[in-house]
């Protein structure tokens, strides 16, 4: 039976939903969509490639193939605002890869935007022979390992690198942030440490005596927590 062209989508970012759905995605940095992008777009490839060309349901094909250009797209958008190199040069790899097989994409109705995206007719890509559709997306096409071949090294470079982990500032503005933070946060301890030698003095320890290391432990252990001592 065939699924709507969201459906799809879903299915190809399966385990990473929030990659499927745009106002989800518009709410996370670019180094983690690219992950979960290059995970859907070869799923997408790798589906596309084990269609039934000869006995498959046409809408079924048609929806696979819009599903492919929705993640596409959504590649083209998160590749592009990674700081890296790496995945600058590998996007570039793959819409050269695309830009060579243009007359195959019109054949079937999709063309390729300046900003590197795809753009599907639903009509023409409707009235399209599945011929047309797998020469573009069979298995062993030379599209679809051109494909594979950049998402593994994307994948690769990501897993290299940890892009998709949130890395940390060095500027000086984010110095400093963490040089007040880390102020507060011993006034903080002071505070606690002085809280907790008030309750030794309310149970009837002299403070005189105490064993300030204790103390110490225990204000860090009250740090940020307000206490009512009254009976």
């Amino acid at each position: 039976m065939s699924l709507t062209v969201a459906r799809y989508v879903k299915q190809f970012y399966r385990g990473n939903l929030f990659g499927a759905d745009a106002s989800e995605r518009s709410g996370r940095g670019a180094n983690e969509l690219i992950s979960v992008d290059v995970k859907a777009i070869r799923r997408a490839v790798k589906d596309l490639g084990g269609y039934d060309y000869k006995e498959g349901e046409g809408s079924e094909l048609m929806n696979k193939v819009q599903a492919f250009v929705n993640t596409y797209n959504n590649y083209v958008d998160s590749a592009k605002g990674v700081d890296d190199s790496n995945a600058n040069r590998y996007l570039s790899k793959l819409k050269k890869l695309t830009r060579e097989h243009a007359d195959e994409f019109k054949e079937i109705g999709i063309t390729i935007q300046s900003s590197g995206k795809l753009k599907v007719d639903k009509k023409e890509l409707q009235d399209t022979g599945r011929y047309q559709v797998s020469k573009l997306f069979d298995k062993d096409s030379e599209y679809s390992l051109g494909v594979d071949k950049w998402m593994k090294r994307t994948n690769n470079m990501i897993l290299r690198t940890n892009l998709s982990m949130p890395r940390k500032s060095t500027s000086a503005k984010a110095a400093a942030a963490q040089e007040a933070a880390g102020t507060a946060q011993a006034g903080a301890g002071a505070a606690g440490t002085a809280q907790a030698a008030a309750m030794f003095g309310a149970a009837g320890v002299q403070a005189g005596g105490m064993d300030m290391q204790l103390a110490q432990q225990l204000g860090l252990a009250l740090e940020g927590n307000r206490i009512d001592y009254s009976v």
